[in-house]
């Protein structure tokens, strides 16, 4: 059976959505410094040495949306000011309320509502995701990403970038560094009240100490919920066929507490860069668990 979909007033919507995630970013961006790269992928072969892989890393993705509904005064006095019906304590309880209170109009807590036959249902709002997240890869390193999404009933784009720091492969006590960016647009094949399935497509660069690498990207993710739990369950995986290569996977759980999100699962990273540089082939693995911290309005 055909899916429907609602294109008809996606670009309002939208509109909103973006904004929202325009003002986001502009926060967000004092957060991201220029780090110089330096690592094993992508670096030079020192003479007489001989790269070897390692366990490696990489981010994802989880979500939900919160929002709280607040009540209009009721009976107040006509020639009473309007100042007068503001608590104080109500507001002073607004932000503890929007985090940890609200219920999210998106999966936990969103009310499937009766609808005429006949009737089309109302569309679900755009939904903003912020998220940060750190990979742990033992002895070897670490990394730290920031990824923000924008989620439409069916359309949306994702956009992430993670910092890697190793322990150099030559015996030194230096630090290789490694930067990952993407730039995603998003199609959502299953959207509803109990989560949603993307599939994605658009260009993501690697960062390496003698050479950057930008590429075609392809990705899908899953987030959906388990039962009547504040839980989710939530999966990614993303190829970069060429110039180099590169598979990035990580699967988890997501805890939603209104607006915020806690997420932990493992994470799989896979990067070649297929002898582009000096004609021998340098790869690394990393894996390792994750823990993230969000924000879904």
């Amino acid at each position: 059976m055909p899916w429907p979909i609602p294109w008809a007033g996606e670009e309002e919507g939208f509109a909103v959505g973006f904004w929202k995630m325009l003002s986001a970013a502009l926060a967000v961006g004092v957060l991201l410094g220029a780090a110089p790269a330096e690592a094993r992928f992508g670096k030079r072969s020192k003479p007489g040495s001989s790269s070897k892989p390692s366990d490696s890393n990489k981010d994802k993705d989880s979500r939900d949306e919160g929002s709280a509904h607040r009540a209009s005064p009721a009976g107040r006095p006509s020639d009473a000011p309007v100042r007068a019906s503001v608590r104080p304590s109500r507001a002073r309880l607004s932000w503890f309320e929007f985090l940890f209170l609200s219920r999210p109009s998106a999966y936990h807590g969103a009310r499937v509502t009766n609808v005429r036959p006949g009737v089309r249902a109302a569309a679900m709002p755009p939904m903003v995701r912020l998220n940060v997240q750190g990979d742990m890869f033992g002895e070897t390193g670490g990394a730290l990403g920031l990824f923000m999404a924008l989620d439409g009933q069916r359309l949306g784009m994702d956009a992430r970038v993670t910092g890697i720091a190793l322990s150099a492969d030559d015996g030194s006590q230096d630090v290789d560094r490694l930067t990952l960016l993407d730039a995603h647009l998003t199609a959502s094949l299953w959207s509803s009240e109990r989560g949603r399935f993307r599939i994605e497509g658009g260009i993501a660069s690697a960062h390496a100490p003698d050479v950057i690498f930008v590429g075609p990207s392809l990705a899908a993710s899953l987030e959906a919920c388990i039962g009547p739990s504040p839980l989710d369950v939530e999966a990614r995986i993303q190829v970069v066929p060429f110039p180099h290569r590169q598979v990035d996977a990580q699967a988890g759980l997501a805890l939603h507490l209104g607006a915020l999100n806690l997420r932990g699962g493992w994470r799989t990273l896979y990067l070649n860069d297929a002898g582009h540089l000096d004609g021998v082939v340098h790869e690394d693995a990393f894996s390792g668990p994750y823990l993230g911290l969000g924000l879904s309005f």
